[in-house]
């Protein structure tokens, strides 16, 4: 009952303090949404809330790890915008950013997507591929409870022609994605997967390779 109550303080305290929301949308606002946004909720919470970050699933976090955005801000960025929107019970969250690198270090970035897997003992799980829904081909992270309150959408879209690498993460409002977008991110139909899908199950026990990350810095 006692965490419960501090519980409801704290987000009290952070709808209080963020009003109707951060925002920020600039190339050079890029580590907000690892250090920024992790020491503004450190601000407004109590002692036993606070956090070295905020990946991992549950009320007021991203749902998500994050795993291909990379941590460090990347030289070949080209735009970005970060929003998050403080709630009762969970935080709002959006993401959007382009990387556009040597046509030669995007052909290398996008093979090493396609080979990307994460392996946990036989357990072998990849991104979805999909180039029927979107308005570019896109792989898919996470595809959780569409239009619902705990929607969690996770994928990248491949702009070929441009070299452009198109990142999208949201909980809950890929309608701010849209409307800050040079391009279309959302699907022809929200629902053109019959089940959720995350990347994510039990990751913190799986191994992976992340190094073609690198060919967006």
């Amino acid at each position: 009952m006692k965490k419960a109550l501090l519980g409801l303080l704290s987000v009290c305290l952070m709808l209080s303090l963020c009003g109707c929301g951060t925002e920020k949308a600039d190339i050079g606002d890029y580590q907000y949404m690892y250090d920024g946004a992790v020491a503004d909720w450190n601000k407004a919470a109590s002692r036993e809330l606070r956090r070295e970050d905020l990946f991992g699933f549950g009320e007021y976090l991203y749902n998500s790890w994050l795993i291909l955005f990379p941590r460090e801000t990347p030289s070949t960025l080209k735009e970005y915008c970060f929003h998050w929107t403080p709630g009762i019970d969970l935080d709002g969250w959006a993401v959007y950013f382009t990387c556009q690198p040597s046509e030669e270090n995007y052909r290398a970035f996008v093979q090493g997507l396609a080979d990307f897997r994460l392996t946990n003992g036989d357990t072998v799980i990849a991104p979805l591929y999909d180039d029927a829904h979107f308005s570019l081909p896109a792989y898919l992270l996470q595809w959780s409870h569409p239009e619902n309150k705990w929607e969690v959408l996770e994928y990248i879209l491949l702009d070929d022609a441009n070299h452009t690498a198109v990142f999208v993460y949201t909980m809950s409002e890929l309608e701010t994605v849209e409307k800050h977008s040079a391009y279309t991110v959302t699907p022809s139909d929200m629902h053109f997967l019959t089940e959720d899908f995350s990347i994510y199950d039990n990751f913190e026990n799986s191994t992976y390779d992340i190094s073609f990350l690198d060919y967006l810095a």
